[in-house]
């Protein structure tokens, strides 16, 4: 890592050892390690879902909404009943 990168801070506390409080220390930034590149590039390329998929999360989607209305309207219904004749909940 180039000198340029590195910066001087000063210790105020630490948990480790109190002969460090007051002492100046250089610290540098570290490059994390993360796993194997792809092909030269830094991060995986994110893949597209197969069409197949799509489709089928959008029928999913679609069968999910008409069950939602069902419900909502058996929900409706019922409330108009027990209005009508009166009931308690």
């Amino acid at each position: 890592m180039r000198k340029d990168k590195a910066a001087k801070y000063k210790i105020t506390d630490t948990d480790i050892d109190k002969k460090f409080i007051g002492k100046q220390v250089t610290v540098e930034k570290v490059k994390s390690k993360g796993g194997p590149s792809v092909g030269g590039r830094k991060h995986q390329k994110q893949r597209k879902a197969p069409a197949w998929f799509v489709e089928f999360e959008k029928r999913n989607n679609q069968w999910l909404d008409k069950i939602e209305n069902n419900v909502s309207s058996l929900r409706s219904d019922l409330n108009r009943v027990i209005k009508l004749n009166n009931l308690k909940h």
